[in-house]
């Protein structure tokens, strides 16, 4: 087995081997070339292959932060092992091992304190491990000294039977009637939602906002919350990767949660995905008395991971 940094001309390979083994995660050329090869932090060194016979029997994908992201920086004591994926024929070999153990060796000379599974923004494919249909990588990373350290689920939805019920009709009016007003996103709101985001949700938040802006989507995708004094004071936001059913993030300022605004932001969000043909939604992390709230508005889940790191 020899080791090797990613280069074009195994392209091919390499997406054959993660379809045939990431089987709940498979990639286009499109997302191959979109969320690893041309995100901003891809360097090929951290992206090894495995070689074996002259075949690709494995390939990692892990991240250290070239570019800031958002308020978040670099992050620089932070690196990512978003994904390592093995042929079915060449598993059992030490491959998957001897990909991860390179990898961190890199990470240390980087500086590197921690390592996370999965969960790496902005190019998100998953938070963690899925118990369910990577149930062996949990061992496997436990051996080699990853520590679960929280739990995770994907949630979905059908909207062919949305419904806004009476109840939910009631309790809009009275958010109405105590001045609040739900809206999609207009360009005079743009500093404004920005500002809002960066104060109360951090600088993820804000570049998804950004990037619908910039790519002229917001009208369609962002939903807003102002008050009676005509400010920001919740959103919503939908196919901040392309993909139109995939709801969130939203949120509420927290001072004015008892008003239930998270749950009118949710179902208009909805009600507009129905009327422009959009029949299913879903959202790829939640947990504790979030995943409550999804669960009371008719989300199930349909995935369940593990959220695991490492200490260097």
């Amino acid at each position: 087995m020899k080791l090797q940094a990613y280069n074009a001309k195994y392209h091919a390979d390499i997406l054959a081997v993660w379809n045939r083994s990431m089987v709940a995660d498979p990639l286009s050329e499109e997302r191959f070339l979109h969320n690893i090869i041309l995100d901003q932090n891809f360097n090929p060194d951290f992206c090894q292959l495995a070689i074996i016979d002259e075949q690709v029997a494995g390939f990692i994908w892990s991240v250290v932060r070239r570019y800031p992201y958002g308020e978040r920086g670099l992050e620089s004591e932070r690196g990512w092992i978003v994904a390592v994926c093995v042929a079915p024929e060449f598993q059992k070999r030490g491959v998957g091992k001897t990909l991860v153990r390179y990898v961190e060796q890199l990470m240390k000379l980087q500086r590197v304190q921690k390592i996370t599974l999965g969960a790496y923004s902005p190019n998100y494919l998953f938070p963690g491990v899925d118990v369910n249909t990577y149930a062996g990588a949990i061992p496997f990373f436990e051996k080699l000294g990853y520590e679960q350290t929280g739990e995770a689920v994907s949630m979905e939805r059908s909207l062919f039977d949305y419904r806004q019920t009476d109840e939910y009709l009631v309790l809009k009016e009275k958010a109405l009637s105590a001045g609040f007003k739900v809206q999609p996103f207009v360009r005079d709101y743009a500093e404004e939602l920005i500002d809002f985001l960066h104060q109360y949700f951090g600088g993820g938040w804000s570049t998804n906002a950004k990037n619908a802006m910039l790519n002229g989507v917001a009208e369609e995708t962002i939903f807003i919350v102002t008050d009676s004094n005509n400010k920001i004071v919740g959103y919503a936001q939908r196919a901040i990767d392309g993909n139109p059913d995939r709801f969130g993030p939203f949120g509420v300022r927290e001072d004015l949660r008892g008003y239930k605004l998270g749950m009118i932001l949710f179902n208009e969000i909805l009600f507009d995905m129905q009327k422009r043909g959009i029949y299913h939604t879903y959202f790829l992390w939640t947990h504790g008395a979030a995943q409550k709230f999804y669960e009371r508005n008719g989300m199930q889940v349909y995935r369940e991971y593990v959220l695991m790191n490492k200490k260097l």
